[in-house]
Parts: structure tokens; sequence; C-alpha cells
């Protein structure tokens, strides 16, 4: 029986295929704005970056009000 070297280095790498998958999905609270109207954004992109020299489609939306911002981005994997 031989023994296997283990590899500690860990590297984080995307699979390839074309499936959407969450990129951004986080509640920010704002320090010195306050937002009286509840404001929406949607938006789309078709050169959205993803990884070093990797850009691909991606749609998010954006909802602010009061003191709070929330951020939600679908991308598509290359």
């Amino acid at each position: 029986m031989k023994k296997q070297k283990k590899n500690l280095s860990k590297a984080y790498t995307l699979k390839s295929n074309n499936k959407w998958f969450v990129a951004n999905n986080r509640l920010q609270k704002n320090r010195d704005i306050v937002i009286i109207l509840p404001t929406l954004k949607l938006w789309y992109s078709k050169n959205y970056f993803l990884e070093t020299g990797v850009l691909t489609p991606a749609f998010g939306i954006a909802i602010s009000w009061l003191k709070w911002n929330y951020y939600f981005t679908l991308q598509k994997g290359y």
C-alpha cells in the first residue's frame, strides 16, 4: 500500500455550466441616508463581471426604504 500525498491547497473553481446562480443577496443598513419614498430598481447587464476576464449576463433588483437597502443578483455561469 502506498501513501498518497495530501494536497492542502484548495482553490475555488466555478463549474463550467450555463446555470444561473445567486451572485449577490444582501441587506445593507445606511448610516447617514434616510430614503423616505420606497424605491425599486430592476436592471439587466449583458456583460457583468464574474471572474478574471469573464463577463456573463446578469440581472438584479435593488429595494431601498428608510435606512435599509436590499440587493439580489442572479448571474449566468459560463
